[in-house]
C-alpha cells in the first residue's frame, strides 16, 4: 500500500578482487532495481535512493529508501503487474506499471511514472500524485525524461502495431518492421506548470531513449533503437524544428554499433560507447556476430565542432555493458566491456587519446534480464556508486548495492 514502510537490513561485504566494502542495500524477498541510468536514483542530498521492487505483494512498485537506516517507503499502489512497453515485451497491454517509465528530478523532488497508460507526477515531499496526461490506448512507450528545471516531461511512444511481430526476438523484429513500414515515433512533451502538451517531433524510427539538454529544454537527444541501425543518435531542436544526426554513421553503419548515449559537460558534448563490428549485446543474439571480430570503444562528441573522439579498448575487452559519467565528466563508470563481472572506473583523456582503468568491485550479475543489468551510476557528489545485481538473490532477481569510493582512503 502507498505510504507503507519496510526496513531493509544492510549487508556489508569486502570485495575479493579489490578489498573495497560493498554494501547490499536491499534484503527483503523480491526483485529490486534502481531507475534507468538516464535518470538519477539519488535524491539531491544523496541521503535516499529510488528503486522499483515487487517486495510488496509481488507487483512492481516504486520506493524510496533511506541510506541511513534502510527504511523504504512505498510510493505507488500498483496491483496489476507490469505494462507492455520497450524492454518489457511480455507485459500487459495498457495495464500495470510501465517499468521503463520512471524518471526522477532531484531538484524539484518530482517523480514521473506511467501506470495504466496514465502519466503520473508525484511530489516526493508530500507523496501527492497528479495524473498529468492520459496516453492513447494504442501506443508503446520507452524511457522518459524530466528537464533539469523540472518543468518539462518527454515521453517517446510508437504505435502498438510496431510490437505485433509474432515469434522471435522482438528487439530486432520490431526494428525491422518499423523501417519496413516507415512507422513514426513521437516525442510527447508536457508542460507540468500549465498542463499543456504537444507532439514536438515525429520521426521514422523506434525511439526509446530521450534526454533533455541539461541547460536548454528546447533540445532533446534521442535514439533509434534496434542495435545495428543506420543512425543511433539524433538531436531535435524545438526552436528550429530541425532534427540532426549526432556522430554521423553514414559511412560505417553496417560495421558500427553505438549505444547508451548521455549528455556530459553541461550539454556541450555527448558520451556514448560502441563497437567496430557487431557487438556482444544479449538483445542482438541473432545478428550473426563472429567471435573476436569487434573492437570496443567509449566516445565523446563535441556538438559545436562535431569532432568525435573514440578511445579503444583491448581486443579481448568485448563484453556488453554501459557507461555513465560523473558530475564533472572526468570519471566514467562501467559494468562491462573490460569484463562482464566487474564495476570499473575509467578516466578518459580525450585530448591525448588515453584511458586509465581501475577496478572498483565485482558485480557478478547475470545480465539475464533488463532488471539485473547493473547500470552503475554516481551519486551527485561523485562519492558513491549505486548498481543492481542478482549475485546474492535468485537469478533474474536484483538487489541494490552501494560502494563508497572514498571509504578506504579515509580509513588508511
Amino acid at each position: 500500500m502507498k505510504g507503507s514502510t519496510f526496513r531493509h537490513e544492510f549487508v556489508q561485504r569486502r570485495d575479493e578482487a579489490t578489498g573495497k566494502t560493498v554494501t547490499q542495500l536491499t534484503s527483503l524477498p523480491g526483485n529490486h532495481h534502481h531507475l534507468y541510468f538516464t535518470s538519477s536514483s539519488f535524491t539531491a542530498d544523496n541521503q535516499e535512493v529510488l528503486f522499483i521492487s515487487d517486495q510488496s505483494g509481488g507487483h512492481p512498485n516504486l520506493f524510496k529508501m533511506s541510506l541511513e537506516d534502510g527504511i523504504a517507503v512505498q510510493l505507488t499502489d500498483n496491483r496489476d503487474g507490469y505494462m507492455k512497453s520497450y524492454v518489457y515485451y511480455d507485459g500487459q497491454l495498457n495495464r500495470g506499471l510501465a517499468k521503463a517509465s520512471p524518471s526522477y528530478n532531484p531538484g524539484s523532488h518530482k517523480l514521473l511514472y506511467i501506470q495504466h497508460n496514465r502519466v503520473h507526477l508525484m511530489d516526493l515531499n508530500t507523496l501527492s500524485d497528479e495524473v498529468i496526461y492520459s496516453l492513447p490506448m494504442h501506443v508503446m512507450t520507452g524511457f522518459t525524461h524530466i528537464s533539469a528545471d523540472g518543468r518539462w516531461v518527454c515521453i517517446p511512444y510508437i504505435d502498438a502495431s510496431a510490437f505485433e511481430v509474432g515469434e522471435g526476438n522482438p528487439f530486432t523484429l520490431i526494428r525491422d518492421k518499423v523501417y519496413r513500414k516507415l512507422i513514426e515515433s513521437r516525442l510527447l512533451v508536457i508542460d507540468t506548470h500549465t498542463g499543456s502538451s504537444e507532439i514536438r517531433c515525429s520521426h521514422v524510427g523506434w525511439i526509446t531513449h530521450v534526454q533533455f539538454h541539461p541547460m536548454n529544454p528546447d533540445r532533446i537527444l534521442f535514439n533509434h533503437e534496434g542495435g545495428m541501425v543506420e543512425q543511433r543518435m539524433w538531436l531535435f531542436d524545438n526552436r528550429s524544428g530541425m532534427v540532426s544526426k549526432v556522430r554521423d554513421q553514414t559511412d560505417a553503419a553496417s560495421e558500427l554499433w553505438i549505444c547508451h548515449e548521455m549528455w556530459i559537460d553541461q550539454g556541450n558534448a555527448v558520451l556514448y560507447h560502441g563497437t567496430q563490428g557487431i557487438p556482444n549485446d544479449p538483445a542482438m543474439k541473432d545478428e550473426g556476430r563472429k567471435k573476436n571480430d569487434i573492437i570496443s570503444f567509449v566516445g565523446r562528441i563535441d556538438l559545436e565542432s562535431g569532432i568525435a573522439t573514440e578511445l579503444s579498448f583491448s581486443p579481448e575487452m568485448d563484453s556488453y555493458g554501459h557507461f555513465t559519467s560523473s558530475s564533472h565528466g572526468d570519471l566514467l563508470v562501467t559494468d562491462g566491456v573490460i569484463d562482464n563481472k566487474s564495476i570499473h572506473l575509467c578516466q578518459p583523456n580525450w585530448e591525448e587519446g588515453r584511458l586509465s582503468i581501475t577496478q572498483v568491485c565485482q558485480h557478478n550479475s547475470s545480465f539475464m534480464t533488463q532488471d539485473v543489468h547493473p547500470h552503475p551510476i554516481f551519486s551527485h557528489d561523485d562519492r558513491h556508486i549505486l548498481f543492481t545485481s542478482d549475485s546474492h538473490n535468485a537469478q533474474k532477481k536484483g538487489n541494490l548495492y552501494l560502494v563508497d569510493l572514498k571509504q578506504e582512503d579515509e580509513t588508511t
